[in-house]
């Protein structure tokens, strides 16, 4: 499926074709003058200078915009490009306004002076037109082969899960896998992705060349990730699409809230450095604060790292809904049925991944640790009740997959109690 997000300016439409929440994570980049820095490194660019050099002014196009064949043939020999880069080349020139065709579709000309211009947000913002060009390029080996059978344009959308899984990256064999999976999903065989593979390769690996040329990808072993710069570039084309993702701040000037927003979005070692570097230069009472109005992962994550921090003062919540079951655990308190139930779905609810997805297996063995053996029942009925937003989504996990057939039964009845009172 291709998706252009200038098609889409409401956040909800967006996010449910994409499924996705409407806010992700938070995003810790460099400063702007570093990412400009390094954008201005691209060597995909560099050979798009190259070919606006060599255009100058006045130079004729076909009636379509094009190069005529050929000055096509002279610039890719100047270049040292084949079609398919030429014609990327071409295209990243026009969508970054370094090329101006005519009105009359006769002419065009070369704007040398708008890349590099030294100006950061300027540079970045060509950088980015230049990103959103490569991602729908395979379309163009495509067009150059004569193939109509594949949808190439579509794999753009690899870049999606290298965003959700930032700093983690992706392997290569998933993004293989999508890729197949993207381009031939609408054919009843594979015998169109065979030929393509068997005649250009794999169409991934084709994206993520030209991806690792412009500076947004880079590829450690077998996994992809994209780099600060391809981070920059996926939230601006989200945002603009009515995704809320938050820009952080440098830590210095991070408010707990900002620090918070970005769990989800950082491995655990780059969360725990950011979290240590956080509390070097503040207070643990405001984390503790911005943890009852946050996700339950980020909520999780900022009781379990002051737990470990001598002197946080967990009485101070002990009248805050959402905080006092983890300040009874911290002050080795015993905790009521309805203290325990909110413990256990908010416990449960951090371990979905960006998509709403849960653990069977970590769901159980949670299940376990948390609710005491004899209590289950107990517990469970005054789940129900709990202001919790992803009460009845935790529920019913519990229905679905606990072993215990009466626990599973007492759970899908107050899941049913739950959805009834919402």
């Amino acid at each position: 499926m291709t998706v252009d997000l200038d098609d889409f300016e409401d956040a909800e439409d967006l996010a449910e074709l994409l499924g996705l929440p409407e806010q992700l994570p938070g995003l810790v980049v460099p400063p702007l003058a570093e990412l400009a820095a390094v954008a201005r490194e691209s060597e995909l660019m560099r050979r798009v200078a190259a070919l606006v050099a060599w255009v100058g002014e006045r130079r004729e196009v076909t009636e379509e915009g094009d190069l005529t064949e050929p000055d096509a043939a002279e610039a890719a020999e100047h270049l040292g490009a084949t079609p398919a880069e030429l014609l990327l080349y071409w295209e990243a020139a026009l969508a970054t306004d370094l090329v101006v065709v005519s009105a009359d579709d006769s002419e065009a000309d070369a704007n040398a002076d708008l890349w590099p211009t030294g100006e950061d947000q300027e540079d970045l913002g060509t950088w980015t037109a230049a990103f959103t060009q490569i991602l729908p390029s395979v379309e163009i080996d495509a067009e150059l082969a004569g193939d109509e059978d594949l949808d190439l344009a579509a794999l753009g959308s690899l870049a999606l899960p290298m965003f959700l899984m930032r700093g983690a990256g992706v392997p290569m064999a998933d993004l293989r896998e999508s890729a197949h999976e993207i381009a031939a999903e609408h054919l009843e065989d594979d015998t169109a992705w065979d030929a393509w593979v068997a005649a250009h390769g794999d169409p991934a690996e084709a994206l993520l060349n030209r991806l690792i040329e412009h500076g947004a990808v880079e590829v450690d072993g077998e996994t992809a990730r994209l780099t600060p710069l391809g981070l920059f570039a996926m939230r601006e084309e989200l945002v603009e699409g009515g995704i809320e993702i938050p820009l952080l701040p440098p830590v210095a000037d991070m408010t707990a809230a900002d620090l918070l927003s970005a769990v989800g979005g950082l491995t655990e070692d780059e969360l725990t450095g950011l979290t240590t570097e956080w509390l070097d230069g503040h207070e643990p009472a405001d984390l503790l604060a911005a943890a009852s109005e946050a996700t339950p992962q980020a909520r999780v994550h900022a009781t379990t790292v002051l737990g470990d921090v001598p002197g946080t003062q967990w009485e101070s919540v002990l009248d805050d809904e959402m905080l006092r079951p983890y300040a009874l655990v911290a002050l080795d308190r015993e905790l009521a049925p309805a203290e325990l139930a909110l413990l256990l779905v908010d416990l449960l609810a951090a371990t979905a991944d960006q998509l709403g997805t849960y653990d069977e297996v970590v769901a159980g063995e949670m299940f376990v640790s948390i609710v005491p053996p004899g209590q289950e029942q107990e517990v469970l009925a005054a789940a129900w009740r709990l202001p919790h937003p992803q009460t009845y989504e935790v529920l019913t996990l519990i229905g679905a997959h606990h072993p215990d057939k009466q626990v599973a039964k007492a759970a899908r009845t107050a899941a049913h109690k739950a959805r009834s009172a919402g």
